[in-house]
């Protein structure tokens, strides 16, 4: 873990995590394989999110899921992982963890990200136990809605770029 910076009402800390992009119906043996992988059941709502101690697992879309080890795992779990999803005609896994994670909290973390993005972060639009799909900065960002913290992750060409947007739009 990183400390990446902290503002008058925010912390910033960069996370090393890994991430599964999951393909599938999100049903029957789909499910299945899923839980007995990560003892979580797949989200049906889009844009859902439901996580544990070691994962977060999120609907995307209607048929794409996106698993985040909320604790580092060796890459030989990572790819046994995929393996064990893979194994299953029903489900197409993808290693993705090339991604940046950055965990924002504190009381003005709205105010702060909401000068680098259009996205509406108040809670009757952005639930908690939610996530979206966004620009923040002009980089293409997933943002996970926790109860007291977001979980924002971006292509890792874009950690330099984005760590700079963010130090720009608490200076100004």
């Amino acid at each position: 873990m990183t400390r990446t910076f902290v503002a008058k009402g925010m912390e910033i800390v960069q996370q090393d995590m890994q991430q599964i992009l999951l393909r599938g119906k999100g049903d029957g043996s789909f499910a299945d394989t899923v839980n007995k992988e990560i003892s979580l059941l797949p989200p049906t709502d889009n844009l859902r999110m439901i996580n544990n101690d070691e994962f977060l697992f999120a609907k995307q879309s209607f048929d794409q899921w996106s698993l985040v080890c909320l604790k580092p795992k060796p890459e030989k779990e990572i790819f046994r992982l995929v393996s064990a999803f893979n194994a299953n005609e029903e489900i197409l896994a993808s290693d993705y963890s090339n991604t940046t994670y950055f965990e924002i909290t504190g009381e003005n973390k709205d105010h702060y990200l909401s000068k680098l993005t259009h996205f509406d972060l108040r809670t009757k639009k952005f639930p908690i136990s939610t996530m979206a799909q966004t620009l923040i900065a002009r980089i293409d960002c997933s943002i996970y809605h926790f109860q007291d913290k977001y979980l924002v992750t971006c292509h890792s060409s874009f950690e330099d770029y984005f760590k700079d947007r963010l130090q720009d739009a608490i200076n100004l």
